[in-house]
């Protein structure tokens, strides 16, 4: 899974009052402005010539000056801080909103005159301060306060937290979520990217009440792509709907989608692939290669998945190394895994006939979501499920080993949530063993660690649909491209 870090540094340069602080070489505060009267070094006498050079070559310090700053037009989290220097060299911009934590834009390569950089990861309605950091000195601006938060989204709170457990580096989450309780309901939808404290760093609303179940960002890491359906809203079968392709500092593109209901993927060539109520076959399949508006039919439930009944999907997992899809329906609790080249149905396991069984009998998935391999190559799903000696149905990650010689999926491990989504939901292994879990309608997220234990909890506290989920490290790399 890709996971997008904004770098925090320790403390790097000592307090300071408002203004210049200059360091000495080795980074400590010079507060002696006398200077040292050069030394004559008069040990050699065989050369007797006078090369003493009269000219004055100390080189003038960098100055900063004119610090100033002002929130992004339309998403005031974002901020951009300017300021005059005296020469063409690198600086840096430092900010904290946490007492004794830094952190740091990339370089900037900083021009004799006005200079402009854009601040990302300060959390909306926040108080911040910022510096221009030379190779010798420290400059503070006045202090940065953040625009409000958005009016209606909603905000989670963290109820488990155990950073030593954590997959290092992923410092924030990308994520989707309704204002509204109710699980599958209208509403309005929101992307939006939270720190590890669930403060909101970044928020999109969908227009006109359109629905987002499946924010991602794209598989080059330098963009994120928002869905826009109309098919729950509209009823017009998903014939309006779009991706919205977007940096964090403005909008690249919107791309028509149709058909698109749920899920959908990004092939590494950049095709994207979703699942279409708009194509026919019950449902279909279809792609869309990088710079064309067509799509194309790989498959349909009607014609390449007999006795599938009626078909709609809830989820789609692109797998390179074999060149196929999984594909996941819930109104058949059941998925199939799809070859791209061929469109032909390779197998599949639920309650269509003929399908995989399960060992135990009693672990098979239901209503299962965010469904994916693992990079050990078995199955991860989110799925309603009941152990034996359990009195409730609880929304657990289910993970399965595939065993395509004797066609049966052998059970390997679970993780119960202690809460139950009516619906949705997502599943990611992490690159650190952890397991990251969307728990739809019931408006939580979880990391897990091997144990099955969460190490890091959020409660939306509500029924709030919350939609696909994916860990970032660094928000920078989101940030548009100079012009």
């Amino acid at each position: 899974m890709r996971f997008v870090s904004l770098v925090l540094l320790p403390l790097l340069l000592p307090a300071c009052e408002p203004g210049e602080v200059k360091l000495d070489d080795t980074g400590t505060p010079n507060t002696d402005d006398t200077g040292t009267a050069p030394t004559d070094d008069t040990s050699g006498t065989t050369d007797t010539t006078d090369t003493t050079d009269t000219t004055d070559t100390t080189d003038e310090p960098l100055v900063v000056a004119d610090l100033s700053w002002r929130l992004h037009e339309d998403m005031e989290s974002l901020v951009y801080v300017s300021w005059t220097q005296s020469e063409d060299a690198s600086v840096r911009v430092e900010y904290s909103f946490d007492d004794g934590v830094w952190a740091q834009t990339p370089a900037v390569a900083g021009v004799s005159g006005a200079n402009e950089t854009l601040v990302v990861g300060i959390p909306f309605a926040t108080n911040a301060a910022w510096r221009v950091v030379t190779d010798v000195s420290a400059v503070e601006g006045p202090g940065i306060t953040t625009g409000d938060l958005p009016n209606g989204l909603p905000t989670g709170e963290v109820t488990v937290s155990d950073p030593a457990q954590w997959l290092p580096g992923a410092n924030y989450l990308l994520c989707s979520i309704n204002e509204r309780n109710g699980g599958w309901t209208g509403g309005d939808y929101w992307t939006f990217i939270i720190d590890r404290q669930a403060r909101v760093l970044w928020a999109s609303l969908a227009p006109d009440s359109h629905w987002t179940l499946y924010a991602t960002v794209s598989n080059t890491g330098d963009y994120i792509f928002w869905d826009e359906a109309t098919y729950w809203s509209d009823w017009d079968d998903g014939a309006d709907s779009k991706l919205h392709l977007t940096y964090l500092d403005r909008p690249i593109e919107t791309l028509d989608t149709p058909g698109l209901h749920h899920a959908f993927v990004q092939l590494p060539d950049g095709t994207l692939a979703w699942g279409s109520q708009d194509h026919g076959g019950r449902e279909a399949l279809v792609e869309m290669a990088p710079g064309e508006t067509e799509q194309t039919v790989i498959w349909t439930c009607e014609e390449d998945w007999r006795g599938s009944g009626n078909c709609e999907s809830n989820g789609l997992y692109y797998d390179e190394s074999t060149n196929s899809y999984l594909y996941s329906f819930y109104t058949n609790n059941s998925i199939v895994e799809v070859d791209r080249a061929s469109g032909r149905s390779n197998w599949w396991a639920g309650d269509v006939d003929h399908g995989y069984s399960f060992d135990p009998a009693d672990s098979q998935f239901s209503w299962q979501h965010g469904i994916s391999w693992t990079d050990a190559r078995t199955l991860l799903v989110s799925s309603e499920y009941r152990p034996d000696g359990a009195r409730d149905t609880e929304t657990w990650l289910l993970e399965y080993e595939v065993d395509r010689t004797e066609g049966v999926l052998h059970y390997v491990w679970g993780s119960g949530s202690d809460t139950r989504a009516d619906t949705n939901g997502d599943a990611w292994r992490l690159d650190n063993g952890n397991t990251l879990h969307v728990v739809g309608s019931a408006s939580v997220v979880r990391e897990v660690n091997p144990d099955g234990d969460d190490v890091w909890r959020v409660d939306w506290n509500g029924t709030k649909l919350m939609g696909r989920g994916e860990f970032i490290e660094d928000l920078y790399t989101l940030v548009s491209p100079p012009e």
